[in-house]
């Protein structure tokens, strides 16, 4: 039986990385160092929260990201800082460059085959919203604007 899950984004959603997003914007993004950088970002308060009130009504927590799996540790280490449990983090693969609509519609069905079952889900990639809402995913909340 599938668990009901609630599934975050990491960057621009749970981490706040409005410090650091200059790194990848313009004609020469650098996402080496903007992955290595945003161990030191916080985590948005308001996702933050919303992960909280998720897990406190018994659903699972997910986390996906875009984030090359070569950033798995430095991941793992931000979300022990701040003391973000969570029972899957799904990532793409290292070298996969593929855009972000596709990484995620192949993690959709990872997390489907680990037994979770997305009910709502937190995403600042309107793209990437508006995937999961033709995935079907009852409720998705689109994380826009500064951290809160």
């Amino acid at each position: 039986m599938a668990r009901d899950t609630a599934l975050f984004d990491l960057d621009g959603t749970l981490c706040d990385t409005s410090s650091i997003d200059h790194l990848v914007t313009g004609d020469d993004p650098d996402y080496r160092a903007f992955h290595a950088a945003s161990a030191g970002c916080p985590p948005r308060t308001d996702v933050l929260a919303a992960l909280e009130d998720a897990r406190s009504r018994g659903l699972a927590i997910a986390l996906w990201t875009g984030r090359e799996f070569v950033w798995r540790d430095l991941t793992l280490d931000w979300l022990v800082l701040h003391g973000i449990a969570h029972d899957g983090l799904y990532m793409r693969w290292a070298a996969d460059y593929r855009p972000a609509t596709v990484v995620k519609t192949a993690l959709l069905g990872d997390i489907e085959d680990d037994g979770l079952r997305i009910v709502e889900a937190w995403e600042d990639d309107a793209a990437v919203v508006t995937l999961l809402r033709d995935a079907g995913v009852p409720t998705v909340h689109e994380v826009g604007g500064a951290a809160s």
